[in-house]
């Protein structure tokens, strides 16, 4: 069983989501696509609370958003064409945003509110460009200095996948070196 999260880490993870969405909140603010800050909030849970887990991969962070906004882009474009209900669609959008998620093993559950801020805004296909790339960034570049702080503060080397050295830890455990 795992130990309890020790009061640092949790204000370690409390800060840089705060952080983290203050940053993408402003960038929303220059942009048209307000509702789009559901879904950063969502990954922030996951870069920061579950940074260990599979969606927290950036794999998974920077494959999963664009891949879903990008389907649900030309799913609302065809929806246009040919008509129909929107709900309908966006359905649709999600359904398949979240079969290519699986099929490229980016899933990260966030990125499915994409498409339904796609439909909802009518948004076109800057929405990938600003503000989503740019928050993505942000999101990243917080959740990386926040995970990556010495312990206790911070949850380790975080992407572990990076090969992320931590001065005196051991790199596969975290704990010290041998």
């Amino acid at each position: 069983m795992r130990a309890r999260v020790g009061l640092p880490r949790l204000a370690v993870a409390f800060a840089g989501t705060a952080a983290a969405l203050l940053g993408a909140d402003a960038l929303l603010d220059l942009t048209p696509h307000p509702w789009l800050l559901a879904s950063l909030g969502g990954s922030s849970v996951i870069l920061l609370g579950m940074p260990r887990g599979l969606m927290a991969r950036p794999r998974s962070f920077f494959g999963g958003h664009p891949l879903s906004t990008a389907i649900a882009l030309a799913m609302r474009a065809l929806a246009r064409r040919s008509g129909g209900p929107l709900e309908v669609w966006a359905a649709l959008a999600v359904a398949t945003a979240l079969a290519a998620m699986m099929a490229t093993r980016t899933v990260h559950f966030p990125a499915a509110a994409n498409p339904l801020v796609v439909f909802a805004e009518d948004a076109s296909w800057w929405l990938l460009l600003t503000p989503l790339l740019l928050g993505l960034i942000v999101l990243f570049a917080i959740a990386l200095v926040a995970n990556n702080l010495p312990r206790p503060w911070g949850a380790g080397p975080w992407p572990r996948h990076l090969r992320l050295r931590v001065p005196g830890r051991h790199r596969s455990t975290g704990g010290p070196a041998t």
